[in-house]
């Protein structure tokens, strides 16, 4: 078996592998996610990296793949989230797993220059967090995996004088300013106006009398099945229902423009949130397990 970096002839393949490993909760593994061979370049393109240089391939010979490992980050970050080592179900229980991840954790340190390298694994992959944990992964937070796969019915917004619609360019400052207040990682203003203007999120926003006092940030380079990423009220009108209610009115207009399914990440302590959500239409698909490595 040779491990080698990835060809975009590997695409198909890699796919493959992944969406069968995310069917199955013994097998799951939170990235890679792709269904497709489409949304394997996508979610490259969307961190501007290429996956010639960050995803190793295990290689059986005349196309055959059996694996894959790799990462994903930031142009030129030092941290990164890891592909976990994933390997066709009747290659398993040979080492090709371990093989994997030793070759990914080298291509890490040393010709991608990461410090800090972080994985997401199923609670019930018990082979997958033993293989992680045997080389030095660390468990270090929880999540669930929450899914909605109807199109959900935005009741009116919960506070009278309050509309919603979709954010314009030159609310990006109005936006950072309650997404400031959240606690969400840092942006800045030139930041928060890519993330507008990129092609790869869709916003909506909730105004009172004209000032944005709550947004919703949907991650939407795979089309087909979007992602809620940020939600933010002012605090003022938080624990009122204007999240949630903006959250259903941003995904009923994903579903009639084609999505199939709508995703997102919790925190299991947040009950207030987990409530919303299910509201809204989410149930709870996997819990994952976060480990971390420094490199």
């Amino acid at each position: 078996m040779e491990i080698r970096q990835f060809r975009s002839e590997d695409a198909p393949a890699l796919a493959t592998l992944s969406s069968g490993c995310a069917r199955g909760e013994s097998d799951f593994v939170l990235n890679p996610f792709w269904e497709t061979e489409d949304e394997l370049f996508a979610e490259f393109d969307r961190f501007g990296i290429r996956p010639e240089d960050h995803l190793l391939v295990a290689d059986a010979g005349e196309g055959e793949v059996l694996g894959l490992a790799g990462f994903l980050r930031l142009p030129g970050a030092r941290t990164a989230g890891m592909f976990c080592p994933i390997v066709n179900r009747g290659d398993r229980g040979r080492g090709r797993g371990g093989e994997l991840l030793r070759a990914a954790q080298s291509l890490g340190r040393e010709k991608l220059g990461l410090e800090l390298v972080s994985a997401a694994i199923g609670t019930r992959n018990r082979a997958g967090y033993s293989l992680l944990t045997s080389h030095g992964f660390r468990p270090v937070r929880q999540h669930f995996l929450m899914r909605c796969d109807e199109r959900p019915t935005a009741p009116p917004p919960p506070i009278a004088d309050v509309v919603l619609e979709a954010a314009k360019p030159e609310d990006a400052d109005a936006i950072l300013e309650v997404y400031a207040t959240c606690g969400f990682e840092e942006r800045s203003v030139a930041g928060m106006a890519a993330v507008l203007a990129d092609g790869r999120h869709w916003h909506a926003v909730a105004r009172q009398a004209g000032r944005v006092v709550a947004f919703a940030e949907i991650e939407t380079h795979w089309p087909r099945r979007v992602w809620v990423a940020y939600v933010g009220v002012a605090a003022e009108l938080r624990d009122r229902g204007l999240g949630s209610t903006l959250v259903a009115w941003s995904l009923e207009r994903q579903f009639e423009a084609g999505a199939k399914s709508a995703l997102l990440m919790l925190s299991p302590a947040n009950r207030t949130a987990l409530r919303a959500y299910e509201k809204v239409g989410f149930r709870r698909h996997r819990l994952a397990d976060v480990l971390e490595k420094r490199l």
